[in-house]
């Protein structure tokens, strides 16, 4: 339950075996690759003439080109064999020599998803040609009542002329316009339409000026149709049938795709196979190598590192050495923890990894965090649902180690709540637990509860102490823990001792008896303090002035204290909103059947509310009061996150 011990791996090898061995470290996933700098390694800089890293960009970027190519083919089958788009799809296991033999099907597999992506652009021609074809159906459709053929211009003396008016044109006015401006004119609504009029305007050829000067002054537009010719039955009738014959050919393309539908399992293998070529090469860019040798420098976890070391020698020509880290050196951080401890990894993981060389705080977190949010969240039945839910995730769904993580979390998260929903009397708001609390109902013995919260924020924030303490023995700083523990445990004692009487429902018989001690704690935990805290500071004025300043964090201590009202605050606010949701809910009785409907409905859409904001505030307050009260005690963070070179697959787990 903490930072795994690692091992400084030291690897020469043949070239001839070198993408073999990375292959075979793949496999095993345990190995995680230093960046091996030519320039900032004062041991290859002076072979740096002989040596030389691999550039592999563009054998990069064709692989991506590749890989995306891949995942488009598979994204066009998808419909084809059922698949969900759901977050949990179960992977199949393949050997990895199944995974290795896509090498041998490369050419095949690349030559079906260019037919694929070939058939999907051919689709795609047809239906813009279908399309284009379906907009000049549509443009024609209000002209269907048109009496003469579209590239009809008029007679010999007639002038004919096409076009929309809008919809807000006065018609009767522009007749009125025509007879009086322009006799020799007549003009014709073939249709009209929630946007326009389609009109058709017969003139002397003499008159067509004035004509469509009148027109224009009404917003006529002329309506254009190319080289159609032919009445408009008849152009719609020729559309129609092309559109029909386009469809004809897109479904023959379709059918075709789906022959390739039983392929899909071999593209997924095919996909976690380009991607893990791609992974590897990347990896060839972290190496040294010379004319006949190569270099890997990394690091393994400890407890592998013997039978990996022997896996090597037996299969490769090659030199593998492993030792500890020097005292000096950084190196990568993997964690393992029990299921609590690992149910929060995430969240500290969003703050930054511990120092390599500090105690991991998952474990000791673990509990407070899970604590604080089921008091803040505080309702038993949202917890019920809440734990339901994980449980079902757990044993339904094919959950990834992370996720797996997370439902943890949720579960762990909703007995919390279970519980303080218990001592609290509060499930879904009801009255009928309030009134029998197992403990205190937080509504009426608010007090009681700011009580207990400043005093689970002191504990929270003294064990973070203890934490610093922690750190200094692994350090081998064994004096250091009574100067930045015990001092500080002293002086915020104290301090709180002189406090107590101004503690909400807190009644002391005789309160001077605490004070007295507290001001001697605070006295003797302060002057400590003032002669060791300025320690590392030079000169005697500056220790002195560097230990008066660290004082500072008494007031520090005393708002970080108060920072956990938030634990009352949250939970009050779950409790007080559930109920006036039920009271909402019943104000028109319960009496009848639609009564008891809208009850369900408000009391349904009430609590969903409640429950997800509430949830939502207990979860960033929660971790807020680990980020800055806990964490801000003892947490030096900083660690970059063992990263093993493995094959990151999506389709498929592999095993031996």
């Amino acid at each position: 339950m903490a930072v795994v011990d690692l091992e400084k791996l030291t690897l020469v090898g043949l070239n001839v075996e070198k993408d073999r061995i990375l292959e075979r470290l793949m496999a095993v996933g345990v190995v995680h690759l230093n960046d091996l700098d030519l320039a900032s390694s004062e041991v290859l800089a002076q072979w740096s003439h002989l040596i030389t890293k691999e550039d592999t960009e563009n054998a990069v970027a064709e692989l991506d080109t590749e890989i995306e190519q891949t995942k488009q083919a598979l994204d066009r089958l998808a419909k084809y064999v059922g698949d969900k788009k759901a977050m949990f799809v179960p992977k199949r296991t393949v050997t990895v020599d199944e995974f290795a033999g896509m090498a041998h099907e490369q050419s095949q597999c690349r030559q079906i998803v260019y037919d694929i992506l070939r058939l999907k652009r051919e689709q795609q021609e047809l239906q813009n040609e279908k399309n284009k074809i379906l907009n000049l159906r549509a443009t024609l459709e209000p002209w269907q009542a048109l009496p003469v053929p579209l590239d009809f211009a008029g007679t010999k003396y007639t002038r004919v002329m096409l076009g929309m008016l809008p919809l807000s044109a006065n018609l009767s006015r522009i007749q009125e316009d025509l007879e009086t401006q322009v006799p020799a004119s007549h003009l014709a609504v073939i249709a009209s339409d929630k946007y326009q009029h389609y009109s058709m305007l017969v003139c002397h050829r003499q008159c067509q000026a004035d004509a469509e000067a009148v027109l224009r002054k009404h917003g006529f537009a002329p309506a254009s149709f190319g080289e159609l010719s032919g009445t408009v039955a008849a152009n719609i009738q020729r559309a129609n049938e092309e559109a029909a014959a386009l469809e004809r050919a897109f479904q023959e393309k379709e059918a075709l795709i789906a022959a390739y539908a039983a392929d899909k399992t071999r593209l997924e293998l095919y996909y976690d196979y380009l991607v893990g070529q791609r992974e590897k090469l990347l990896a060839l860019t972290n190496l040294a190598a010379g004319e006949s040798v190569f270099l890997i420098d990394g690091w393994v976890p400890k407890a592998v590192s013997a039978e990996l070391k022997r896996i090597l020698i037996q299969d490769f020509t090659c030199i593998v050495e492993t030792r500890d880290p020097a005292d000096d050196e950084e190196f990568p951080v993997l964690l393992e923890n029990s299921s609590l401890g690992a149910s929060v990894e995430g969240i500290t993981a969003m703050y930054g990894l511990p120092n390599c060389r500090e105690f991991d705080p998952n474990v000791v977190m673990a509990p407070f965090f899970i604590g604080f949010f089921g008091l803040m969240l505080g309702d038993g039945g949202y917890g019920l649902i809440m734990a339901l839910g994980a449980l079902f995730a757990m044993k339904k769904l094919p959950l990834d180690e992370n996720q797996k993580k997370y439902a943890k979390l949720v579960l762990y998260c909703g007995i919390s709540t279970m519980f303080w929903g218990l001592m609290f009397g509060s499930w879904f708001g009801l009255a009928y637990f309030a009134e029998r609390p197992l403990w205190l109902n937080p509504v009426k013995d608010t007090d009681a509860l700011l009580t207990w919260s400043l005093l689970f924020g002191v504990v929270h924030m003294f064990v973070g102490i203890a934490m610093r303490g922690v750190n200094h023995i692994r350090r081998g700083k064994y004096i250091d823990v009574l100067w930045d523990v015990v001092a500080w445990y002293v002086l915020f004692t104290g301090f709180i001792l002189i406090l107590l009487p101004w503690v909400p429902a807190l009644n002391l018989a005789d309160p001077s008896a605490y004070t007295d001690v507290g001001k001697k704690m605070l006295l003797i935990g302060a002057v400590v303090l003032i002669l060791t805290q300025g320690r590392a500071s030079k000169g005697i004025i500056g220790k002195l002035l560097s230990g008066v300043g660290s004082l500072y964090d008494l007031i520090g201590f005393l708002s970080d204290v108060l920072s956990y009202s938030r634990l009352l605050a949250l939970g009050l606010a779950t409790s007080v909103i559930g109920s006036i949701v039920n009271e909402i809910a019943a104000l028109g009785g319960l009496n009848s059947i639609i009564k008891i409907l809208v009850f369900c409905v408000i009391f349904i859409i009430g609590h969903s509310i409640n429950f997800g904001i509430n949830a939502l505030g207990s979860f960033v307050h929660s971790i807020r009061l680990q980020y800055i009260e806990f964490f801000g005690k003892f947490y030096q963070g900083g660690g970059k996150p063992f990263q093993p070179l493995k094959y990151k697959t999506k389709y498929v787990n592999l095993k031996d």
